[in-house]
C-alpha cells in the first residue's frame, strides 16, 4: 500500500514537471511570435512613415505650384492629415484596438482560437 502511494506521488511530480515544461514552451512560443510581429510591425511602419513623408512632400509641392502658394500646398497637405487623424480618433476602437486584441489573444492562445470555427 505504501509503495503504491510512493508510485502514485511519483506519478503526480512527473506529471506536473510535464505540465510545467508544457507551460513554458508555450509559454517561450507565445513570446517569440510576439516579439517577431512587434519587430515586423516596427520595421514596416518605418518604411510606410518614409514612404508616406517623401509623398506628403511631393503632393505639398504639387498643390504649392497648382495654387502659385508655398503656403496653400502645404497646408492643404496638412489639411488633409487633419481629416484622417479626426476619422481615426472615431473609428481607433473599430480599426485598431479590437484587431490587436483578437490577435494578441489568437498568439496567446491559439486552442482558443480553434474552437471557435
Amino acid at each position: 500500500m505504501i509503495e503504491d502511494f510512493n508510485n502514485l506521488k511519483d506519478d503526480i511530480r512527473e506529471y506536473l514537471d510535464v505540465r510545467l515544461d508544457e507551460i513554458r514552451l508555450h509559454t517561450a512560443e507565445s513570446l517569440s511570435h510576439i516579439l517577431n510581429s512587434a519587430a515586423s510591425i516596427v520595421v514596416i511602419g518605418y518604411l510606410f512613415f518614409f514612404i508616406l513623408l517623401f509623398i506628403s512632400f511631393a503632393l505639398s509641392y504639387f498643390f504649392a505650384e497648382l495654387f502659385n502658394s508655398d503656403t496653400l500646398g502645404f497646408l492643404t497637405v496638412a489639411s488633409f492629415y487633419i481629416v484622417v487623424l479626426v476619422i481615426f480618433l472615431l473609428l481607433r476602437k473599430k480599426l485598431v484596438e479590437r484587431p490587436i486584441i483578437k490577435a494578441v489573444v489568437k498568439l496567446l492562445f491559439p486552442k482558443l482560437g480553434d474552437d471557435e470555427k
